[in-house]
């Protein structure tokens, strides 16, 4: 009889992962990634004013005596796009008038100041080759000065 009681003992022993109760939770996660902007520019380091371009009232960039312009690449994030900024030393400032950009898909007239330019999102990296018009104060003396723009980025 012993043996029969044990056999029952063990069919009524309850199964304790059978009858475990489970419990599910949901974390939800999120992240934000801020927008960016990243400028690299190659640019010259002087800015040569001959006295042909003193009488014409401009000096073009790329000319004879200045080989290059701005050559720019972006990478950005932003699907608003991104500006560019255009600051004048504020020694240049004199210099000139105002300043033309060309190759942002349209020409640009910034003051002798400089300025902001807003562009659509391009993709992940644009690159851009920039030229320039800067038109020149009357009676500006012809010489060799400094490369007067910085050009920087920001996200929109």
């Amino acid at each position: 009889m012993f043996g029969i009681v044990l056999a029952f003992t063990w069919l009524a022993a309850p199964v304790v992962p059978a009858l475990a109760k489970t419990a599910t939770n949901h974390v939800a996660v999120g992240t934000t990634v801020q927008p960016y902007a990243h400028l690299t520019a190659t640019q010259p380091s002087q800015l040569v004013i001959a006295n042909k371009d003193v009488n014409l009232g401009y000096v073009n960039v790329p000319n004879g005596s200045n080989p290059s312009g701005t050559q720019l690449t972006i990478k950005t994030n932003d699907r608003a796009g991104y500006t560019l900024v255009f600051q004048v030393a504020p020694t240049e400032q004199a210099l000139f008038k105002s300043i033309q950009v060309i190759g942002l898909g349209t020409t640009v007239t910034l003051p002798a100041t400089g300025g902001k330019v807003t562009m659509s999102f391009p993709g992940s990296t644009a690159n851009l080759s920039l030229t320039y018009r800067f038109n020149l104060v009357n009676q500006l003396k012809d010489g060799t000065y400094a490369w007067p723009l910085t050009v920087t980025s920001q996200p929109n």
